[in-house]
């Protein structure tokens, strides 16, 4: 028996060293296999079968670290994303010869010159042709912007098509997991091995797309959840989501979470909304960078309204060269709402000289069956109700909607024009109706150049001063600002003869009294007066009509002021009891360049207005905030990004240290396997000789 029991021993350690040599050869011929992990072969030792107990095969590897490189690579693909996403808008904004503030600085550059001559048509030819450059730098800023997040966009839904691929993936393969497990048919099975590695591999692809945390359960499967604790995989359903596109902004992706069954995919839960905040990986990277991009051609927009009504405003104070009033220089063009009933529209018009109230925000607006609410939405998405504001003006079919403060002053620079009265939209029985309105959006490539030839520069202002010549004192008045025109101010334009001339009670004559005030009235054509109030000596004649209380008309003074006339005088010098100082239309006064003065002053005034706050800035303070947030933005991302990178590619090497393939430990396993091979056939070969020796004994 005992070269029998040298077969046994050897038949079982040949077998052993077979199965060890086989796990060896498993891992270098998978050195190069994505998502493959190291396997060990262990045998125990037992005094059953022949000295050789039983073989188990596992994988080598800490959960712990897999673990945390998936929330490392989650991290490296959000600011990854992120930054990709706004970068073609931070390059734009901030190349210098697509800069539309460098585009602004040149313009009013040009007009300063050409105010220095305001008769030259040629310097005028100069001025239209960099107000042309001006709306062009306009409309490439927008329409990159509009094409980039198109690009966003796509990306966004690819993103989710790879991820319901993936938890379809990995809960198809938690299934068989199971099934296997639970027929312990998973022992020593290479099989359900190369399954695990699978699972891994699909698990790490899924956490460059979103966040995941993983929760391995007792029967082998996977629970994959989201980081706020939603569901996206297990052995019984899987999560799908669906990106689909906001129902009044078209730019703007909603990503909804659903499950179906592994079994029976006709069998779903209800759809419930993600938050951006909490998807992570490259699709909440994007979806951040689709948002930043949204309100950066929101500002920009604003600028753009913001510019083209304060040049519109100021140009129609003025004469132009062919000696009628200045008209429009630009256009700005009227925003079309999305309704929620089709038959019923809604249009949002910008208010002419409030350009400076214009902020970056959406409007929504919300009718029913006895009641409606104007919400207000911000880049941030969060609604704030501003009903209280509206002022509605219910007309014969339709109703105009404009916002006040508490003083009566206009707070948004926009109304609305909806065709429908609000009374029969909230009268009982009426449906519920949503109207949307993103004012800014687009504004900033809608926005056209309205000058068709140099003439129509209107450089002359509208009115200009005049002294008495019989004063006795030396004082002399001047025109310090004239900036608005129109019913609501002192000028207006004939519709006829397209010049300027004075409303009733426009204040154009002013004589001091007795006690050195200035006396503010109105004299018509036919020469007579109306006083419409005093300003006190005390002014020093600066500024009289800002500084003039009205007049109660029974020869006494209120303590409201003058309504503002649009123009402003001061009369500076000595005077004396019943010096006269006259405003006039300045017909005939193509020569002045005070309304040319006047225009490029405002490159340094106030004219834009700081999304959420009181502040008003100058136009290029505004396209440095712009560019100041989406480089900060942009910025930040890159600088996340390199070290979310860093921090991932340490977690790797530390989780293949571990789990990955050494060529040269694996060589020497399989140099030591080998000879334990030929050891153990050895064992057979000599069994042979003794059994041999024996039946020749005989």
């Amino acid at each position: 028996m005992g070269s029998t029991d040298l077969i046994i021993t050897g038949k079982y350690g040949v077998l052993n060293q077979q199965k060890l040599l086989n796990a060896t050869s498993n891992n270098i011929n998978n050195v190069n296999t994505v998502g493959f992990i190291r396997k060990e072969t262990q045998t125990y030792t037992s005094c059953v079968d022949w000295g050789v107990g039983a073989t188990y095969t596992r994988r080598i590897y800490d959960q712990y670290v897999q673990r945390q490189m998936y929330s490392d690579c989650s991290d490296y693909n959000y600011y990854k994303a992120y930054a990709e996403g706004l970068d073609t808008t931070d390059r734009l904004l901030s190349d210098e010869n697509m800069s539309v503030a460098n585009s602004i600085s040149d313009f009013f550059d040009e007009l300063s010159t050409a105010a220095s001559l305001p008769t030259s048509t040629a310097n005028r030819q100069a001025t239209m042709a960099k107000l042309e450059t001006v709306v062009n730098r306009f409309h490439t800023a927008n329409e990159s912007m509009f094409d980039s997040l198109n690009d966003v966009n796509n990306r966004i839904h690819d993103d989710v098509t790879e991820i319901n691929a993936l938890t379809r993936s990995i809960a198809n393969i938690n299934y068989e997991i199971r099934s296997m497990a639970l027929s312990d048919n998973h022992v020593n099975n290479e099989i359900y091995l190369q399954m695990l590695d699978e699972r891994d591999r699909l698990t790490g692809e899924l956490s460059k797309l979103m966040s995941v945390k993983v929760v391995e359960q007792d029967d082998g499967t996977y629970e994959i959840y989201m980081s706020t604790g939603m569901l996206l995989a297990n052995g019984d359903s899987y999560g799908k989501l669906s990106d689909e596109l906001d129902s009044y902004d078209s730019t703007k992706r909603h990503i909804y979470l659903s499950y179906e069954n592994t079994e029976d995919s006709s069998r779903n839960i209800a759809s419930v909304q993600l938050t951006i905040d909490s998807i992570g990986g490259s699709l909440g990277g994007y979806l951040n960078s689709s948002k930043d991009i949204r309100d950066t051609m929101r500002e920009l927009g604003k600028l753009a309204v913001s510019f083209a009504d304060a040049v519109n405003t100021q140009n129609k104070a003025g004469f132009t060269l062919e000696d009628v009033a200045g008209e429009d220089l630009l256009k700005i063009e009227n925003v079309q709402g999305v309704s929620s009933d089709t038959s019923v529209g809604v249009t949002c018009n910008f208010v002419e000289g409030k350009g400076e109230n214009v902020q970056a925000y959406d409007f929504e607006l919300i009718f029913m069956d006895g009641s409606y609410a104007i919400y207000q939405r911000g880049g941030d998405d969060k609604r704030i109700d501003i009903t209280s504001s509206a002022v509605i003006t219910d007309g014969a079919t339709s109703t105009t909607i404009t916002f006040q403060d508490s003083a009566g002053d206009d707070l948004y620079g926009v109304s609305f024009t909806i065709g429908k009265t609000v009374a029969s939209m909230t009268a009982s029985g009426e449906p519920r109706r949503v109207f949307y309105v993103k004012p800014t959006m687009l504004s900033a490539s809608t926005v056209s150049t309205l000058v068709s030839k140099p003439e129509d520069f209107a450089f002359a202002s509208a009115v200009r001063t005049r002294t008495a010549s019989n004063n006795y004192g030396n004082a002399v008045i001047s025109l310090t600002s004239c900036t608005q025109t129109g019913a609501a101010y002192g000028v207006s334009v004939d519709t006829t003869t397209k010049k300027p001339v004075f409303n009733t009670n426009a204040p154009n004559l002013i004589r001091v009294d007795a006690g050195g005030n200035y006396l503010v009235y109105y004299a018509d054509t036919a020469g007579n007066e109306t006083l419409l109030g005093r300003a006190p000596s005390s002014c020093n004649g600066v500024n009289i009509f800002s500084n003039t209380y009205a007049s109660d008309g029974a020869g006494g003074y209120l303590t409201t002021m003058l309504s503002d006339p649009g123009y402003e005088v001061t009369v500076a010098g000595t005077v004396k009891e019943n010096d006269e100082f006259y405003v006039e239309i300045n017909s005939g006064g193509q020569a002045d360049n005070s309304n040319a003065n006047a225009l490029t002053a405002l490159r340094s005034e106030g004219l834009t207005r700081t999304t959420g706050s009181s502040k008003i800035t100058t136009l290029n303070e505004g396209y440095a905030n712009i560019l100041a947030k989406i480089g900060s933005a942009s910025n930040s991302a890159k600088t996340n990004t390199e070290a979310a990178e860093a921090k991932y590619e340490q977690t790797v090497k530390m989780f293949e240290s571990n789990s990955g393939v050494n060529l040269d430990e694996e060589a020497t396993n399989l140099l030591m396997f080998q000879q334990s091979y030929q050891a153990c056939a050895k064992i057979i070969e000599a069994s042979q000789t003794i059994f041999n020796a024996l039946i020749a004994a005989f």
